[in-house]
């Protein structure tokens, strides 16, 4: 057989319709077996993603302590879409975005975690050099007067306790006054004005700054027994022309001092 029948015999072959069909029928199948066959390796292959290993509440920063890292198939990846973090480097160090709150145990999301730089704008920043930021539980709707007090507002602390070497007489006095309220927050840590959902406010804690030296005096007040802060509102001028803030009760100060060192 010479080679010009060789060649005419290859043109019949391809020439037929039957045999051109069967040829492709042949290769669609093996490009679609090449294309299960890689995404199954894909959809079963592990990948390790970073989870949240304790509740973090809005603008709380994201800390090595609390990443995780579990490995998953990669169908769960691609059926939770692109905006699942994989990588820890993306949430480390940076904060959870305002408006959400991210439970334990559950993945970080794109639209769940913000850059370092929502910390600029966060109420928190703006506190003068040696303050720290207090965080008032046990509020709710009554005890923030109709949920009137809002951020901005200055407000007073009384003290509210028993002088258990005194019959237990009920003691009720102004302790520190002219505190600045940077946030009213719900038990999820959202702002109940700017960031919760809920229909009606539900304020379960107030922010504000103090000096360092009244942070630790009311550290040790809420940890009394049968004491309570109270929160007291004040006018719209008292919010205007705000005074320092200052301790308007040397022995309500001095009976927490006494209970501190007892416990020293």
């Amino acid at each position: 057989m010479n080679l010009d029948n060789i060649k005419t015999n290859i043109r019949r072959f391809f020439s037929n319709p039957n045999t051109l069909t069967f040829v492709l029928v042949i290769f669609l199948i093996i490009v679609i077996y090449f294309v299960y066959s890689t995404m199954v390796k894909n959809a079963v292959k592990p990948v390790n993603v970073p989870y949240c290993t304790e509740t973090l509440k809005t603008l709380t920063e994201i800390t090595d302590q609390q990443i995780g890292s579990v490995q998953i198939t990669g169908n769960f990846v691609s059926a939770n879409g692109s905006g699942l973090i994989q990588q820890v480097r993306q949430v480390k160090n940076k904060y959870v975005s305002p408006k959400y709150i991210i439970p334990e145990n559950s993945f970080f999301y794109q639209e769940a975690v913000s850059d370092s730089s929502i910390a600029e704008t966060t109420p928190v920043s703006g506190i003068p050099n040696n303050y720290a930021v207090f965080e008032l539980g046990g509020m709710d709707f009554h005890k923030t007067y109709g949920c009137s007090i809002m951020s901005g507002n200055y407000i007073d602390l009384y003290f509210k306790g028993e002088d258990k070497e005194n019959e237990n007489k009920l003691i009720f006095e102004r302790f520190i006054t002219s505190i600045q309220v940077l946030r009213v927050i719900d038990s999820k840590g959202l702002d109940v004005f700017t960031e919760s959902t809920e229909e009606e406010p539900k304020p379960s804690a107030i922010w504000f700054a103090v000096p360092t030296e009244y942070y630790e005096l009311l550290q040790y007040a809420v940890s009394m027994d049968n004491v309570e802060i109270v929160v007291v509102p004040r006018n719209s001028q008292y919010t205007e022309n705000p005074e320092p803030t200052r301790i308007d009760n040397t022995a309500v100060e001095s009976y927490i001092l006494q209970y501190a060192s007892s416990k020293r």
